[in-house]
């Protein structure tokens, strides 16, 4: 059984498969029978032909099998020469397809030996011409046959040429869509490269304007510091100056103490005409007052002292605590001046003896 492929009308490459049946004859005295086995098929897709000029039956049929696939015949069966062919009739019945060829019948006539002689050469005569033609059907069947093969072998060649063009046709055809598919692909590739790279400057260009932001930020902030720097130096130095100008104004106001007390204690060198008063009250109260100052300044200078030696063991002393330990220093130097000042002039004026009236 061979497969063959056939184009239909739908477009559809339709694949048909050569059935060879089973065929039977049985010589009967009334006629000859042929069965023909026919599997599957059904009477509608039988077909029976009788040629004349060739004294043949031709039996043909097709059937589907599913999937584009068909299974078809086409047998040739040569009709026996005594047959009466216009009497030929079949029938289909279980899946078997019966011809019936009645066969002629000839009547002997007796007393007739010289018809009967006639009649056997002329039987004769059509024996070697049924042998004749049969001889020249066979060869017609034969060159008939070769053509079909011949035709068949160039319906092969054709078929297979279109089926060689088709597949070139879908080799191409799925070239150009793997090579689009590449192009495409490629293309998808240098978008998705162009993109990255221009998210990248981006990026850039961000952090560029952020690391510059945050330039101007720090130079803002230094800025500020050296701001806040400046104001802070500048309050020192307005600081250092106040406290200069208190410690100034603080040595005047020693100095102008001193000027109080000096003219309460009024004395002259000894000598002629020279006359010593004694040291008044007011002398003593200013003597009592300078001592209490004194007191005090010393306590305080102790207290300070102690706070500036706990600080300068944490090396926590500012420049205006040094300040007021010197101006602290230069009172108490002042007030101890002021005091031996005045102890020196009550001593002497206690020492000198009393002028004599004149």
């Amino acid at each position: 059984m061979a497969a063959r492929q056939q184009p239909r009308g739908t477009g559809l490459v339709v694949q048909y498969e050569d059935l060879v049946p089973k065929s039977e004859w049985k010589d009967q005295p009334e006629a000859t029978i042929l069965t023909i086995d026919l599997p599957g098929f059904t009477k509608e897709q039988i077909k029976v032909t009788y040629v004349h000029t060739s004294r043949m039956i031709r039996v043909t049929g097709e059937r589907p099998l599913g999937d584009r696939r068909w299974s078809r015949f086409n047998e040739v069966f040569t009709v026996p020469q005594n047959c009466l062919v216009d009497k030929i009739h079949g029938s289909f019945k279980n899946n078997a397809l019966t011809i019936t060829m009645p066969k002629e019948t000839i009547t002997k006539m007796p007393n007739l030996p010289e018809t009967s002689k006639t009649v056997a050469e002329k039987v004769k005569q059509l024996e070697e011409k049924r042998l004749l033609e049969e001889a020249a059907r066979k060869e017609k069947e034969e060159e008939d046959e070769k053509k079909r093969k011949l035709l068949e072998e160039k319906e092969a060649i054709l078929r297979k040429l279109q089926e060689e063009a088709k597949e070139k046709e879908m080799a191409d055809k799925a070239r150009k869509l793997q090579e689009e598919a590449i192009a495409k692909e490629m293309a998808e590739a240098r978008k998705f490269q162009e993109e990255v790279r221009a998210r990248k400057l981006q990026e850039e260009a961000i952090a560029k304007e952020e690391r510059k932001r945050v330039e101007e930020a720090r130079a803002r902030q230094l800025q500020e510091e050296a701001k806040a720097k400046e104001k802070l130096e500048e309050r020192k130095r307005v600081e250092e100056a106040s406290l200069k100008k208190k410690s100034v104004d603080e040595s005047v106001e020693n100095r102008k103490i001193i000027e109080r007390v000096l003219p309460e204690v009024d004395y002259t060198k000894s000598g002629s005409g020279s006359v010593t008063k004694p040291v008044s009250g007011r002398a003593r109260e200013v003597m009592k007052s300078a001592e209490e100052k004194l007191s005090y300044v010393v306590e305080k200078e102790k207290k300070t002292e102690k706070g500036m030696v706990e600080k300068m063991r944490g090396k926590k002393i500012t420049s205006e605590e040094k300040k007021l330990m010197v101006n602290t220093g230069v009172a108490a130097l002042v007030i101890f001046a002021l005091g031996a000042y005045v102890s020196y002039t009550f001593c002497s004026s206690s020492s000198s003896p009393p002028s004599k009236p004149e």
